[in-house]
């Protein structure tokens, strides 16, 4: 099937329904060959059937970037979601992945890793990570580890997207929304479900725009941070790699609302990240952001994040002052490396402000708030000690303030369309540049 459908365009899109409705009938022989047996071999025939149902739904989703393919194969994947409820699967254990795991675990057998390769398509992606690490043969972790993120997902993201799909879903597909809603470990392993769906070529526009809507849908604001501190949460790295599959849509998606889609989908993701490891991830996304504009925007959730934390901290110390210790906040190190990251790069001297006016900005900002903070109460040159401050002057804002210098002389002279364009880029960043200078200034004067 993989092979035929392959060399189908969409031209011939029927034939590709065909292949897939061909498959389908062999589904169901199965189904009636399940109906026969009894104890375990009924268990594990059921549970081949589940894979084979689920691995077909990730051939029909990879076809799905054609359009009449997409239309007319709805109600082969609700044929096939129905397969997977005779087999025992539900929507729960689907949106967490553990039914995969179920059934995987049920035919990894020492003496025949080789029985898995049978579903080759599902192999696909196999070298990535999974949830998290079980007793079973490292083949069948692989492909567990691709099912769980590709095709379980998957058989999701069609219920939501599709009328019939939903309607046969109906209560049970709600009361598992609701479940993985309420539970945040729950909750993690559903929102680890959908980082590979969306950083995969495979897969239509159509697709992951309605895995971001089933994404927004599951995380609210419902896991508390009180939560966040005594429950077992996903790896950073499990997390960095969710963050980072938004990330793609954010930047290659066609459209402007499917690119706020996104943006509101890492947010919220960001949002029920532990505060333990908010900055260490947020501080991994700006390191390995290749986009200036991108750079700018988590910049500005670090803001966010710092201004958060401060006024947490005002409310402690205003009701305990014994709470107050003078000591640094536990993220201001990492604030600071991230704006020493944009205003000093490490490959030497200021920042090119006509390719990063947006970062740059978005630093300056940051470090704006920062020297504001580091300016109240007990806190007071805390953050930013005598040599930082001075290394904030001499090493960040004043080779910046000769660039923004040397650029405005260059566009009086020139007066281009470029150069106004540049013109209005650069004045935000004089604004605030100008501000910070004058919050260290004030600042030095009591060295």
């Amino acid at each position: 099937m993989h092979a035929n459908l392959s060399e189908c365009d969409e031209e011939h899109g029927m034939s590709a329904v065909d292949l897939f409705s061909a498959a389908l009938r062999i589904g169901n022989a199965i189904q009636e060959m399940c109906k026969t047996m009894v104890n375990h071999r009924k268990e594990e025939l059921c549970s081949i059937l589940g894979l084979y149902a689920l691995q077909n739904i990730a051939l029909v989703s990879s076809e799905s970037k054609h359009q009449n393919i997409q239309s007319t194969c709805g109600s082969v994947v609700l044929q096939y979601s129905k397969l997977l409820m005779f087999c025992g699967f539900t929507y729960l254990g689907l949106l967490t992945g553990n039914d995969v795991t179920s059934a995987t675990t049920k035919l990894s057998k020492e003496e025949d890793d080789n029985f898995l390769d049978c579903f080759s398509f599902a192999m696909d992606g196999a070298s990535l990570v999974g949830l998290k690490i079980f007793p079973i043969t490292p083949l069948s972790l692989l492909f567990r580890s691709c099912l769980v993120t590709f095709l379980s997902s998957l058989t999701v993201v069609w219920t939501s997207m599709h009328d019939d799909m939903s309607k046969y879903a109906g209560a049970e597909f709600e009361s598992a929304l609701k479940e993985v809603q309420d539970n945040c470990i729950r909750k993690w392993e559903a929102i680890n479900m959908f980082r590979y769906v969306l950083s995969s070529v495979n897969y239509s526009w159509a697709i992951k725009s309605h895995s971001l809507d089933l994404l927004l849908t599951l995380v609210d604001d419902k896991c508390s941070e009180e939560t966040n501190d005594h429950v077992d949460f996903p790896c950073s790295t499990q997390i960095f790699a969710i963050l980072k599959a938004i990330e793609r849509v954010m930047i290659a998606a066609p459209d402007t609302l499917m690119r706020k889609k996104a943006f509101s989908a890492l947010k919220r993701v960001i949002s029920v990240v532990p505060s333990t490891q908010r900055f260490d991830i947020l501080q991994a996304l700006i390191e390995n952001s290749m986009f200036p504009s991108l750079t700018a925007i988590l910049l500005d959730l670090v803001k966010n994040e710092v201004l958060r934390e401060s006024r947490r901290a005002d409310q402690v110390n205003g009701s305990d002052r014994s709470q107050d210790s003078g000591e640094s906040p536990p993220w201001a190190s990492q604030v600071l490396e991230l704006v020493e990251l944009i205003l000093r790069p490490p490959e030497g001297g200021p920042p090119c402000l006509r390719d990063h006016s947006e970062e740059v900005l978005s630093a300056l900002n940051l470090l704006r708030l920062i020297l504001i903070i580091d300016s109240r109460g007990s806190r007071s040159a805390k953050m930013l000690r005598d040599e930082k401050i001075r290394a904030v002057y001499s090493e960040w804002l004043l080779p910046l303030r000769s660039v923004v210098t040397g650029i405005q002389s260059e566009l009086e002279k020139d007066g281009g369309d470029d150069e106004n364009q540049m013109a209005c880029l650069l004045n935000p960043v004089q604004l605030v540049l100008h501000r910070c200078i004058e919050l260290v200034e004030e600042k030095m004067k009591g060295l």
